[in-house]
């Protein structure tokens, strides 16, 4: 069967457990946008003690994505593939000046919208019981 291969729905701090390339669809919260390389820093703090953050890319999504998407605090939804870090993150990382706590995921952006007013707790429910579900009919992450 050729076509895209389907996302697969996911927690934020799922991530750092795909491999490069993989598609994911999870949900998180601006914590940063950065402008010259059209970059988001996404959050969600689940399990409760993750502290897994997003950056993902949306050169690719720019021409639909509204202003009010990039503001912190804005939940979105995010279809897209998991990347490698980009050259001048490992250069930076090596030479010691991103030490941070937090553990840092890549993404590319191919769908991204507005999670509105969402329900966190339900949303988190459903997204456990879809990768029980997932767990039982599909291999692991």
């Amino acid at each position: 069967m050729y076509g895209p291969q389907p996302s697969r729905l996911v927690f934020l701090s799922d991530l750092k457990r795909m491999s490069v390339g993989s598609k994911a669809r999870f949900l998180g919260c601006v914590d940063d946008y950065d402008v010259p390389t059209a970059t988001l820093t996404l959050k969600h703090a689940h399990p409760i003690k993750s502290s897994v953050v997003a950056r993902v890319n949306i050169d690719h999504v720019l021409e639909s994505v509204k202003r009010n998407d990039l503001e912190v605090g804005a939940w979105l939804n995010v279809i897209g593939y998991v990347s490698a870090p980009p050259d001048s993150s490992k250069r930076t990382a090596r030479k010691g000046r991103a030490h941070n706590a937090a553990e840092i995921v890549y993404a590319q952006a191919v769908v991204l919208w507005s999670a509105g007013d969402i329900k966190l707790d339900a949303y988190e429910k459903a997204v456990e019981a879809r990768k029980a579900a997932d767990a039982i009919f599909s291999p692991p992450l």
